[in-house]
C-alpha cells in the first residue's frame, strides 16, 4: 500500500485544515547564523492550521529543529483584529515555507478565534 509520498513514520496524526487567504502569523526564532541579530523575526501567510500545528508560506528557511514564539492574525485587515499567541517548533523547512508543530496553545482561544473569523 503506497502512502501518498510520505512514509509511515511521517504520516501526520493530526489533520490540518486550510485557512481564510489572508490569515497572517509571525514567529520569532533564535538566530545562530548571524553574530549580530539574536531573533529572527519572519512574516508569512498561513496555509493550513490544526490543533497540533500550521504551515507558515515563506521564503524565509531556518535551521530545524527551532523552537518558535508564533502570533496568528485571522483578520489582519481589521484594527481589532482575531489574534491568538503560541510557542511552538519548526521541524520542517522548506523553500515553500515553515511546517511549526505547537507546543502550546490555548485550543479554546484558537476556537474563538475561528468562530470569530466565520461570524465576520
Amino acid at each position: 500500500m503506497k502512502h501518498s509520498g510520505r512514509d509511515k513514520k511521517q504520516k501526520r496524526e493530526n489533520t490540518r485544515t486550510k485557512v481564510w487567504p489572508d490569515t497572517r502569523a509571525t514567529i520569532k526564532v533564535a538566530d545562530p547564523m548571524s553574530k549580530t541579530r539574536k531573533i529572527l523575526t519572519i512574516k508569512g501567510v498561513v496555509g493550513d492550521l490544526g490543533s497540533s500545528g500550521m504551515f507558515l508560506i515563506t521564503n524565509e528557511t531556518v535551521s530545524v529543529p527551532a523552537k518558535a514564539e508564533i502570533i496568528i492574525d485571522f483578520d489582519p485587515s481589521r484594527p481589532s483584529s482575531i489574534v491568538i499567541e503560541a510557542l511552538g517548533e519548526v521541524v520542517r523547512s522548506t523553500q515553500n515555507g515553515l511546517g511549526i508543530r505547537f507546543t502550546s496553545i490555548n485550543i479554546d482561544r484558537l476556537q474563538k478565534c475561528i468562530l470569530a473569523r466565520m461570524n465576520r
